[in-house]
């Protein structure tokens, strides 16, 4: 949402950071709905009773208010006003957790969850903006590369508390805990001093004049963004139950495992910014996670490989598919010609992501249910590396 980055006055570089750093944490925090679902899965089925196809719903229709809105939402928040859009969507996050924990069928805890992903969306379209208001002058683009850890973090903090709850108590602790870490933030975003803009939002509803190439590029970003977070969130959300099947390990290996698959695909994001500072174009470095997909996906949907074989394959897999979203970002300035374009199409990506996100796990589930082995999920994950390469080799044609 770089799109609504106006800048207030200049503030003390160390207050600035201050302010950074806690809207990151926010940030982390609103992730948590995120990092609470892949340990509590099988309890949720245990509890609850519904199948792999109906966890895979558990664990996506949370994107489906961003797989939906989030475009039109960017042309709304910033009128309504960016802290206080956050501070309703933490709030909105949290009420819905608070009611999920109560759930005693699945139904009410699908409602829930959809209004988390609410919440989640109009928390992550507004905090970036507000983190470049408060980036001390020249550092915009550093606080904005800080931000990127905010999903990660989140989620391998709630991995380990989980893991932590689920040894003596109930998967509705978890949900709780949540709900109340969303309502501190919120009360410390209030609270908050924040600079205001200085220039107000356009009153009409108006899509930016890319141009027909423009629009392809873009559409090419989006729907390899999509596919990028459809694959990713089947292994983020499922590792433990795909590790479990033939492996005796313990809820604290496990979430470790997932909490450090999921840092690895932080690392990745690191790395591909490092790149990108030295030369590298985005289309390769998406090439090369395409590759990587294809390459150690089987190594870790397979049960014949040995545990050591399917751990360092994931690892691998996640560092090397970490390359795409920062790589996706970076090429958005061939598009930002306005901040009414960077803001479009920064919502655009978010769109795709949740999009990705709501129809991948599903999909993958019902394949895997049907043959009752996780490697029926390989041709699909195998698909999802055609199509990102498949964009990547477009945005080539189209950077020339």
């Amino acid at each position: 949402m770089t799109g609504l980055n106006i800048f207030a006055k200049a503030q003390p570089s160390g207050d600035s950071w201050a302010k950074v750093v806690l809207l990151v944490l926010t940030g982390a925090v609103a992730a948590f709905q995120v990092g609470k679902i892949p340990l509590t899965l099988k309890y949720l089925q245990s509890d609850l009773g519904f199948d792999l196809v109906m966890a895979g719903w558990v664990a996506s229709l949370f994107a489906v208010i961003g797989a939906g809105t989030a475009i039109l939402l960017s042309f709304g928040v910033a009128r309504f006003g960016l802290k206080r859009t956050v501070v309703l969507g933490l709030c909105t996050s949290a009420v819905a957790s608070l009611l999920g924990s109560m759930a005693q069928d699945v139904t009410l805890l699908l409602i829930t969850r959809v209004f988390e992903g609410l919440g989640f969306i109009l928390t992550v379209l507004c905090l970036p903006p507000l983190i470049t208001q408060c980036a001390p002058k020249g550092q915009t683009s550093a606080a904005m590369a800080f931000w990127a850890i905010y999903l990660p973090l989140g989620t391998c903090v709630m991995l380990m508390i989980s893991a932590l709850v689920l040894q003596s108590g109930s998967w509705r602790i978890v949900w709780t805990i949540a709900a109340l870490a969303l309502l501190v933030a919120a009360l410390i975003i209030n609270r908050l001093n924040l600079p205001q803009p200085i220039r107000s939002v356009p009153r009409a509803l108006q899509l930016p004049a890319l141009g027909r190439l423009g629009w392809i590029y873009l559409a090419a970003l989006s729907s390899c963004f999509a596919v990028y977070a459809a694959q990713y969130y089947v292994f983020a959300s499922f590792l433990p139950k795909i590790l479990t099947t033939s492996s005796t390990t313990s809820i604290f290996q496990m979430a470790s495992i997932t909490g450090a698959f999921i840092a690895l695909n932080a690392c990745g994001n690191v790395l591909s910014g490092l790149l990108h500072k030295a030369g590298a174009e985005s289309w390769l470095l998406i090439s090369v996670a395409a590759v990587g997909l294809v390459v150690f996906c089987p190594m870790v949907l397979a049960d014949g490989p040995s545990m050591e074989i399917r751990l360092g394959a994931a690892a691998l897999l996640s560092l090397l598919s970490g390359l795409v979203p920062s790589s996706l970002f970076a090429a958005t300035p061939r598009l930002s010609i306005t901040l009414e374009a960077r803001a479009f199409t920064n919502a655009c990506l978010v769109q795709a992501s949740a999009l990705g996100q709501l129809l991948g796990t599903p999909l993958v589930a019902f394949a895997v249910s049907r043959s009752e082995a996780w490697s029926a999920a390989t041709p699909l994950i195998w698909t999802a590396a055609g199509l990102i390469l498949g964009a990547a080799l477009v945005m080539r044609a189209l950077s020339d």
